[in-house]
């Protein structure tokens, strides 16, 4: 049985690659988040079947992803880690619990999802790792979030070179500003934490580019036009101007004190 395995499938970017990998032809789709709503709505807009996993990837979901691989033993031809969230704020605007739920969502659920997935695939498959663009600086003021994209654009990077004896392609996929219901989960004040986007691009477009930067093998997809002059820049440019830049653009320098 050929599947693809794609994490955040009810809305944002994991829907969108859901969406576009129902193009090809696979005998089941494994769609994987917390949003069963959200799941069954991805699977009325496909023709291929839609596997819903509705399960808490931070608490014992990633357990019934693996429970499932060795049952059922798929050829796991594509593998789409898209679940992840943010938080935006001062360090104490953000409770500790939910700065550690990102790290194991963002981090240490994909490892783990990846790693499990590894030994159901051959040689030609595929894995998206979601990064961001925040992945290339120290981000005040979203730090903890910064921070687990940099270690997915690190990890997935270096797996790939892993990985290329096997001829299995890893891309880390690195959005800038997209529309979704990321926006939503991300502010923990009832004032806006970012108030400056310099770009917002649209799921799909982010998706569309993703998927023929791995159809060519590269290992990192960079969406959009100022997203990739933005991580050239920050290769550059001293990191203390970079963050110091990035604090007065959104005026946190005036907010926080």
């Amino acid at each position: 049985m050929k599947i693809a395995v794609v994490t955040g499938a009810s809305s944002g970017l994991g829907k969108a690659f859901a969406l576009k990998l129902d193009k090809l032809s696979f005998d089941e789709i494994w769609g994987v988040a917390l949003d069963k709503e959200g799941l069954e709505e991805t699977a009325s807009l496909m023709k291929t079947p839609l596997k819903i996993f509705a399960v808490d990837l931070t608490a014992d979901g990633v357990d019934v992803i693996k429970a499932a691989l060795e049952e059922q033993k798929p050829d796991v031809k594509w593998l789409v880690n898209a679940s992840g969230f943010g938080k935006f704020g001062r360090y104490d605007e953000i409770p500790v619990e939910h700065s550690a739920n990102m790290i194991r969502l963002n981090c240490e659920s994909l490892v783990r999802m990846t790693e499990y997935c590894l030994p159901y695939m051959k040689a030609g498959a595929k894995i998206a790792e979601f990064s961001s663009v925040a992945a290339f600086q120290p981000t005040p003021y979203q730090n903890v979030y910064a921070a687990t994209k940099a270690f997915v654009h690190s990890y997935a990077r270096a797996l790939n070179v892993e990985l290329k004896p096997r001829k299995i392609t890893v891309c880390a996929v690195c959005p800038f500003w997209t529309r979704s219901k990321f926006f939503d989960r991300a502010e923990c004040t009832d004032s806006k934490v970012v108030i400056n986007y310099a770009a917002m691009y649209e799921p799909q477009e982010v998706v569309d580019k993703a998927f023929k930067d791995i159809i060519k093998g590269k290992d990192i997809s960079i969406c959009g036009f100022i997203a990739r002059s933005q991580v050239r820049m920050v290769k550059i440019v001293p990191t203390k101007a970079v963050m110091k830049t990035w604090v007065k653009q959104q005026k946190f320098n005036k907010r926080y004190k």
